[in-house]
């Protein structure tokens, strides 16, 4: 399965709506169609924002719903050099759970592109390459048709 780490950025941006990427990659991890991990850290730093930030009540049981179902993973320290120190935390996290990509909307890490075997991509990049790989076997017709045929 597919293991990703979420930035505090793309899980504030859910409250874009329904179906904007942040969402969409969530309610994936919601349906178990991909593996979230998160860190002690990093998940303090989730509740922290997600409590002052966000005041949909909705929002705020899917995102906590994420934080429960969210791999709990030590993190692994790492020598780079960031201009913020906060990131170093996420690629920590990251390389701790064995993720494939950090999806993420800060510019910092995006300039990396790749940490070790790890693909730091946008939500966009990430949707893009989930719905090529639904498509390769099949999976977004089959969706589009239960949806369709309400089976």
């Amino acid at each position: 399965m597919v293991k990703v780490l979420l930035d505090t950025n793309v899980l504030i941006n859910t409250n874009r709506g329904e179906f904007s990427y942040p969402k969409r990659i969530l309610d994936l991890v919601r349906k178990t169609k991909i593996t979230a991990v998160i860190s002690h850290a990093v998940r303090r730093e989730n509740e922290l924002i997600i409590s002052r930030l966000i005041n949909d009540h909705k929002l705020q049981q899917d995102l906590q719903d994420y934080l429960l179902l969210a791999e709990k993973v030590k993190s692994t320290p790492v020598k780079v050099t960031l201009a913020d120190d906060e990131d170093i935390k996420l690629l920590e996290a990251a390389v701790g759970g064995v993720v494939n990509f950090l999806i993420t909307e800060d510019k910092h890490l995006l300039d990396l592109e790749k940490f070790q075997d790890i693909q730091i991509l946008t939500p966009a990049e990430f949707w893009q390459w989930w719905q090529k790989q639904q498509d390769e076997v099949g999976e977004t017709w089959n969706s589009w048709a239960k949806n369709i045929l309400g089976k």
